[in-house]
């Protein structure tokens, strides 16, 4: 069956509202915002699988947290969620102030709210597993029956009940969770010392299983289309560890927690900060679906022509300011599309979220960024 023709004035009416998440902090972003729902012929999180199925989508496929195909969903009564002040959402807004700078997530950690930066972190000094081969001494896995279950359900009947990708988020992987119990240091220490990768492979083992479950059991009660698996393996020169190491240590456990999303139908999404070029095949035998690298830190068309469709890059929009005209912004996205058309890339927005202009700016580009791709892709089978 042939796709429906383009349609250029009902494919851009908006029909409804992508709800917010009232209690979100991340940087400047106090608060993420309600976002237009435009006509679609496909639902969007179909036209996002389609991309991943390699299929030619109907469209250019987004994502990010803002104004894309994806919709994040970070639940509050996962502690780290709370705690990091990430609860994307349905729930009421929070009082950050009422409940302190400090706040804690699994496994009994402190986390400290920092306004300079924006975010939280590990209380400074606090220090859980002083020896990986003896974690077991030191903390306990957490026993997801503890969760609200009942009250992730109902508390996002309305946020999650649209045609997105629904994305749900894990704050910490393999490597984040080992420094967050042993402080950076003896981590990576730990990921090459003989004398406790025993201890560390016990430890991954237990975590690994501990997401499998509790994306199996939040799959069963809401619908997960993707997961946002969130471990920086870079710092901002370099990975911390040898693509060897990572081979080794990490992939093993971070590929059985994707290998469950994909039996489950699951895009992941391997969020990594820091520059990590150098690991994108480890990223590549873990099995994630793809990666937004920082544009600061790396070269991404090197990256893109280097693994040549056998990985996944998102890329952002070029940056977009206040003084630019809608004219000069549908030029900018016609360049971006007629660039990247043929290729495994996916649109991210590039905005600054203090300036509510990047905001309006990027709704023009993502606007004529869908308008270019339905019209090179309408005779798609």
């Amino acid at each position: 069956m042939n796709r429906p023709k383009y349609d250029h004035v009902k494919e851009h009416e908006i029909i409804g509202i992508y709800p917010g998440a009232p209690s979100v902090e991340v940087g400047a972003l106090k608060g993420f915002p309600d976002a237009p729902k435009f006509f679609r012929p496909i639902e969007r999180r179909e036209n996002f699988k389609m991309f991943f199925q390699d299929k030619t989508p109907y469209w250019q496929p987004t994502c990010g947290w803002l104004f894309c195909d994806v919709h994040p969903f970070r639940p509050r009564q996962q502690p780290d969620n709370f705690a990091n002040r990430q609860p994307l959402d349905g729930g009421p807004a929070i009082d950050y102030k009422a409940t302190g700078n400090t706040i804690k997530g699994w496994f009994d950690l402190d986390y400290q709210w920092e306004d300079t930066a924006g975010g939280s972190t590990v209380k400074p000094g606090l220090i859980k597993v002083p020896d990986i081969n003896k974690w077991e001494e030191f903390i306990s896995m957490p026993n997801l029956d503890d969760l609200d279950w009942n009250g992730v359900e109902k508390d996002n009947k309305v946020y999650l009940d649209h045609d997105k990708a629904i994305q749900l988020g894990i704050q910490f992987g393999m490597w984040e969770r080992l420094m967050n119990i042993m402080g950076v240091s003896d981590a990576a220490m730990a990921l090459i010392d003989e004398d406790q990768q025993d201890g560390v492979h016990r430890f991954f083992d237990r975590l690994a299983d501990l997401y499998v479950d509790y994306i199996q059991r939040m799959y069963n009660i809401v619908r997960i289309d993707s997961v946002f698996f969130h471990d920086d393996w870079g710092t901002h020169t370099g990975p911390f560890f040898s693509l060897d190491t990572c081979l080794e240590m990490i992939v093993p456990y971070t590929k059985r927690v994707i290998d469950a999303c994909h039996k489950l139908d699951i895009i992941v999404e391997h969020h990594c900060c820091g520059k990590a070029d150098l690991l994108v095949p480890a990223m590549i035998e873990e099995g994630s679906d793809f990666w937004l690298p920082q544009p600061s830190l790396h070269d991404l068309d090197a990256m893109i022509e280097k693994y040549n469709g056998s990985y996944t890059f998102a890329l952002g929009s070029p940056l977009l300011t206040a003084d630019m005209s809608e004219e000069h912004v549908r030029k900018m996205a016609k360049e971006w599309f007629e660039k990247y058309k043929d290729k495994k890339v996916l649109l991210t927005a590039n905005i600054d979220p203090n300036d509510e202009m990047d905001f309006m700016n990027f709704l023009i580009f993502d606007d004529a960024v869908y308008e270019l791709s339905r019209l090179y892709y309408q005779d798609a089978e």
